[in-house]
């Protein structure tokens, strides 16, 4: 009885995702990310911290994957590019390998070939003014820039 139950449940479970999240569309949290983009810059403006910052981002995509706007294995991915973020963190700038587009290689690692300066490794926070050599300063996120 205990595992018929069970049963019932998970296929209703199952029927209650949402349709519109394809198992392709799924893996591309990227688009959700920018889907929520406008929250996210919402946030940002009202935040008095990073951690408000990220706290209120994590609501904002807790609520559009229970609403089935963006699918639930992205739930860590989106809030975590938040937390890559200066946002709410007063002084700080982002620092990103550069890629020298002339040669098709990383300044800081000739060897690495690329295309876009985030080919050559990851971005961090610092602050501002204490980028390596090697890095562009930024602001605003590590993660890519959503197109309008």
């Amino acid at each position: 009885m205990r595992k018929a139950l069970v049963g019932v449940f998970l296929v209703g479970t199952w029927a209650a995702i949402p349709a519109t999240w394809t198992s392709a569309q799924q893996s591309d949290c990227e688009a959700a990310r920018c889907s929520l983009q406008s929250s996210i810059d919402s946030c940002c403006s009202n935040a008095k911290n990073h951690g408000q910052f990220v706290s209120c981002v994590a609501h904002a995509v807790n609520a559009a994957a229970r609403d089935g706007s963006i699918p639930t294995n992205c739930k860590g991915k989106v809030t975590s590019c938040a937390a890559r973020s200066t946002c709410g963190k007063e002084g700080f700038v982002t620092c990103t390998p550069t890629c020298d587009t002339t040669t098709g290689t990383c300044v800081d690692d000739p060897t690495v070939t690329c295309t876009t300066n985030s080919d050559c490794g990851r971005c961090h926070l610092r602050r501002a003014g204490t980028c390596p050599a090697d890095t562009t300063e930024g602001s605003g996120s590590c993660c890519p820039t959503c197109a309008p």
